[in-house]
């Protein structure tokens, strides 16, 4: 299921101010799921978009991002993560958003939107692929 990127405003402010450190050594950053749209330039923090019942298998993940340069571009990798529904229905959800963990407001980084609202029955799984880069600096 494709789902399109889109980035926090207060990401590219804080990142200026050297307050995300992308490589694995640095920050931790996590992922969540919501169904409450997120808007760009008025979400700044986990707290300002609330996050699905965490439940039946469900928690906000960890990314294990790492961070890399390569003639003058940044790029800022994840490994895929899996949720799977046990014991009851995760969701719904329509949104998976990316936030700093160790920053301590938990800065919101990005979103993915997948479109049209999801709820993963008991023992359907759910992958946020990442494919080849998360996010590219240049």
């Amino acid at each position: 299921m494709a789902a399109s990127f889109n980035k926090f405003q207060s990401f590219v402010e804080i990142l200026g101010f050297g307050d995300h450190h992308l490589d694995a050594a640095g920050d931790t950053f996590k992922c969540y799921l919501t169904n409450n749209v997120p808007d760009a330039a008025l979400d700044d923090n986990k707290a300002d978009l609330a996050t699905a019942t965490e439940e039946h298998g469900y928690t906000a993940q960890d990314v294990q991002n790492d961070y890399t340069e390569t003639a003058g571009t940044g790029t800022m990798t994840c490994v895929d993560i899996t949720i799977t529904a046990a014991g009851g229905t995760v969701g719904p959800f329509q949104y998976v958003p990316m936030y700093n963990d160790t920053h301590a407001s938990d800065a919101l980084v990005c979103w993915w939107d997948y479109g049209s609202e999801i709820t993963l029955q008991d023992g359907e799984s759910f992958t946020i692929d990442f494919g080849a880069s998360t996010l590219s600096i240049a």
